[in-house]
């Protein structure tokens, strides 16, 4: 069933974690550390779903919102269900595309925002977080994707047309030779990077 929101939902587009390692810090948002294709470096307890399943048909609705405003409600909601006992204090947020779900967690020492980066076809894909590596930029690209990403008004769609169309664009020769690609929550403009230890 095509739920969850606009933000972020589930799709075949899929990211996992393989032997092409990258590191990243992560964004916070609202004071709380932001995981988004990425997983915590340290250790770490999920205490609890972030947000409800009435929640997230809420958001689903919301076509006004910017992306930015989106993961502030997200982190407002969860701060919510923790005043009203629904989950326990957590320390960040963990959004699990692979089951569609916002995971709260508390860390087991220390708060941490290094992640280690999920890529796509073996590519690190960065999206609220930035390289801990360092990169130069070789091209830089507006938000392009399909019209039927468009018409599905799925920001994960959006994503998944979006780096399909920037590596055909590589193999066809069209930009510059890159490493992995920063997706800026703004706008979703892409900086196409390489990292300077390469």
């Amino acid at each position: 069933m095509k739920t969850l929101f606009i933000i972020l939902s589930i799709s075949l587009f899929a990211f996992t974690s393989d032997n092409n390692e990258h590191y990243a810090t992560v964004e916070k948002v609202l004071g709380v550390p932001f995981f988004v294709f990425s997983k915590p470096v340290s250790g770490y307890d999920i205490v609890g779903k972030a947000m409800s399943f009435s929640d997230m048909l809420k958001m689903a609705t919301d076509t006004k919102s910017s992306i930015r405003k989106k993961a502030e409600k997200i982190v407002e909601i969860a701060q919510k269900r923790v005043k009203d006992e629904k989950i326990s204090v957590f320390d960040a947020l963990i959004v699990e595309l692979e089951n569609d779900k916002v995971r709260a967690i508390k860390f087991k020492s220390e708060i941490s925002q290094k992640a280690k980066i999920d890529n796509y076809d073996n590519l690190a894909v960065y999206f609220f977080n930035e390289p801990d590596e360092e990169y130069e930029v070789t091209t830089q690209l507006k938000a392009d994707y399909s019209l039927r990403a468009e018409r599905s008004g799925m920001l994960f769609d959006k994503i998944h047309s979006m780096v399909k169309r920037t590596l055909k664009k590589k193999e066809n020769g069209e930009v510059e030779k890159f490493d992995a690609i920063i997706i800026n929550p703004d706008d979703l403009s892409e900086k196409l990077i390489r990292f300077k230890n390469n």
